[in-house]
This record gives C-alpha cells, sequence and structure tokens, in this order.
C-alpha cells in the first residue's frame, strides 16, 4: 500500500487555516482513500501529519478508514494482531497469541453474529467483514448484547464474552480508532457482574462417582470412563489429560509423566500420581481400544487422532460427557468438578502446599518452592487415593452414603 502527504494553505469561511492531507492507495486492490487534519499554523499542521503519518504506518487502511470502520474490521485486526493460536520459544515460553484461542475463537464468532458481522471465505482465508460501525456501539447495544447472550446462556459465560469484547474496543481506543470505551460509561457491575457468578461446591460422593462409573462402562464410552478416573485420582486438567501420550505412562513406577499446562508464563510440566483402579482402565483401554471411538479430531484435512494420545480425543467430550451424566442423574457436575473432588479428598491427609503441588497450581507462594520435592509426593499422593477407594466402596456396598464433608 502506498501513500503520500502533503500541507497545503486554505480559506474556510474567510479564515486562513492549514490543511495537513494523507492520501493513500491499495495497488492490489485500487482501493483509495484520504484524511484530513486543520490547522491555525504550518507547524501545527506539520505535528498532525507526522501524527497521522505514525498511525497511519502502524494501522494502515484501518486507521485512515476509522471513522467508518466496522465491529468486522475490528475483529479482523485483532485476529491477525492478538487473538491467534499461540507461539512459544525453545523454552516453551509464550512468544504471541493466546493459549485459549479456541475460546476466544468462539466468543468473536458470538459478537459477530449480534453485531451482524459476516464472515466470508473459507479457512484461513476466511474474514469478519461489514457490520455495525465501531463508533456507534454504545451502552444500549452493550446491554442488548447482554440480554441476548443470556437467553441460552449461563452468567459466567456471558461475561467471558462481554469480557472478550471490552478487550477488543479498548484495542480499538489504544488506536484511536474510538475515543472512549463505551463499556467505560455503563454504570460498574452493569455489563460484566462477576458477583452474580457462584462459586462452585459440587464435590462427588462416593454413590454418586459410583454411579457415574456405571454409565461410562459400555465400550464406546471407554474412554470416558478412563478420563473420568484420571481426572478423580490425579486432578489433572481436562486439557492436560486431552494431550496425554502412552509414552508417558509410566506402568513400572506408578506415575504419569509431563502432564502439560499452560497455566503461567511458560508451559509447564509435572508428574501425577497413578492409583491401582487409574492402572487398571489404562492397561484395559491400551489393551482393548473400543471397537467406535465416540469422538474423533475434527479436521478438515480428515486425519485422525494420534494413535499415542491415551484417551483418543483433543478437543472435548462434550457429548459424551453431557449423556453420561444424564444417564448417572448428575446433571449439576462439571467435568471441572472432578477436579474439585480430588482435591476435597487428598487436602483430608495432605499438607494444601502439597496437594497444590499434586494438581500444578502455580501461585509462587505455595507450591513454585516445592517443584523439586521428592517422587515421594506423588507415590503418597496415590496411596492418600488408594485407601480412599477401598473405604467407600465398603460403605457404598453396605448402602451407606459415603457422603464427603464439604
Amino acid at each position: 500500500m502506498r501513500y503520500y502527504t502533503y500541507i497545503r494553505k486554505r480559506k474556510n469561511r474567510g479564515r486562513q487555516e492549514w490543511l495537513a492531507r494523507l492520501i493513500w492507495e491499495d495497488e492490489t486492490t485500487n482501493e483509495g482513500g484520504e484524511m484530513c487534519r486543520s490547522a491555525e499554523s504550518r507547524s501545527e499542521a506539520q505535528r498532525k501529519l507526522k501524527s497521522l503519518e505514525h498511525k497511519f504506518l502502524a494501522g494502515g487502511k484501518a486507521v485512515v478508514e476509522a471513522q467508518g470502520m466496522t465491529i468486522g474490521a475490528l475483529l479482523e485486526h485483532c485476529l491477525k494482531t492478538r487473538y491467534y493460536e499461540p507461539v512459544y520459544d525453545g523454552q516453551g515460553r509464550k512468544k504471541g497469541g493466546v493459549r485459549s484461542f479456541k475460546t476466544v475463537e468462539s466468543h468473536i464468532k458470538s459478537i459477530a453474529a449480534f453485531f451482524r458481522s459476516m464472515k466470508q471465505g473459507e479457512g484461513e482465508e476466511a474474514k469478519y467483514v461489514g457490520g455495525m460501525k465501531v463508533r456507534d456501539i454504545n451502552v444500549a447495544s452493550l446491554r442488548a448484547f447482554r440480554k441476548e447472550l443470556l437467553k441460552d446462556r449461563e452468567i459466567p459465560t456471558a461475561n467471558r464474552i462481554l469480557s472478550t469484547l471490552r478487550a477488543i474496543l479498548n484495542e480499538a481506543m489504544v488506536n484511536d480508532w474510538i475515543v472512549v470505551n463505551p463499556f467505560a460509561k455503563a454504570r460498574k457491575g452493569e455489563l460484566i457482574t462477576t458477583a452474580d457468578e457462584r462459586e462452585r461446591e459440587t464435590i462427588l460422593t462416593a454413590a454418586e462417582e459410583q454411579r457415574l462409573l456405571e454409565v461410562c462402562s459400555i465400550d464406546s464410552r471407554r474412554h470416558l470412563k478412563a478420563l473420568v478416573v484420571a481426572a478423580l485420582d490425579t486432578g489433572a486438567r481436562q486439557g492436560e489429560l486431552f494431550r496425554l501420550r502412552w509414552s508417558d505412562v509410566d506402568f513400572e513406577e506408578s506415575v504419569i509423566h509431563n502432564l502439560i499446562s499452560y497455566k503461567g508464563p511458560t508451559v509447564q510440566r509435572r508428574d501425577a500420581p497413578m492409583t491401582m483402579r487409574l492402572r487398571d482402565v489404562l492397561l484395559d483401554l491400551k489393551a482393548n481400544r473400543p471397537k467406535r471411538w465416540a469422538f474423533r479430531l475434527r479436521r478438515k484435512s480428515g486425519l485422525k487422532p494420534d494413535d499415542d494420545l491415551v484417551f483418543g480425543v483433543t478437543t472435548n467430550v462434550k457429548d459424551s460427557w453431557e449423556a453420561a451424566r444424564k444417564d448417572a442423574g448428575l446433571e449439576h457436575v462439571r467435568f471441572h468438578d472432578l477436579r474439585h473432588t480430588a482435591a476435597t479428598r487428598l487436602a483430608k491427609k495432605m499438607q494444601l502446599v502439597f496437594v497444590g503441588h499434586v494438581l500444578g497450581h502455580s501461585d509462587p507462594k505455595t507450591t513454585r518452592r516445592y517443584v523439586n520435592k521428592t517422587r515421594q509426593t506423588i507415590l503418597d499422593a496415590a496411596m492418600i487415593m488408594d485407601e480412599w477407594q477401598q473405604k467407600e466402596s465398603v460403605q457404598v456396598n453396605d448402602g451407606s452414603t459415603g457422603e464427603l464433608v464439604h
């Protein structure tokens, strides 16, 4: 894209003024445009022209067309410069992008749909175009967006999407494409209401756990059963389990190596305990791969999941999990509650700092000092889980509830 600038003197309603002008032309599309700034003196016009040129070089066409910028153009800018797949260096440090790209991408789709920004093209060439002008987005339109989100989404999800939109509008403000972010004009707590998000306190009882595992015993859910047991007995995050490879499962030492987490400034790796029942379900899964995986890696190329992946899935088990918890009568239970359950059980016999080490918490005040602790911490965690399983299985078989105090 080429451009040129000049300053000229003119009269405006009988008054002399100086005009700073920038003209640009896209050599590929033959599209062009211009932007002007008026000043009372030549020196002031020169300063304004330098500022205009600087913004143009930094933001290109988007800056020049800021007055008419659509939400589609703004979304495209953010996808290219901020919200893209994360890039890491050799030491696992993030160089750019966002770790939760898929989540942010779904947020952007919701934003584009409401503000009528259409997506054109396919694959990497697809881009958002058109839609409401950014300068026309106000508190009223944000209220309407929130109301639309809450029709089929929970408050926490609506808050996350609105937070993404707020960050996108902040990007426009930083680049001088809008004067003020409309979120700043809203009353406190009017749009993003974190106070309405209730803290999760769901911990599975032994009886609930047994019902859940029973409905996961069919062949098409064998991988889900192993996934549930792994979450309950290691406290690992869902994403960490999805990335788990057979080469990292040490059956001899009863330890799972290299659970990978992207929480924090770098890629973190840690080991996790392997209980006897987890060992059994993993051995069964390895020896008898399900005849029909309930989920496969959905790629346009048609490639199947990597055979070295323990659970054979890299995205999510949403449909399988929803069906299983419905069959078990546990619609209120989220998959992440399995991690909370593991933490509660471990905390009964382990110090919290060691629980944090097992779960991979990144708070430097509690866990980072214990990163180099001995293998015994991991083995102790497996013993605690095994003892809990033996004790609670007896109570369930005797007809008692086996409920945990929480």
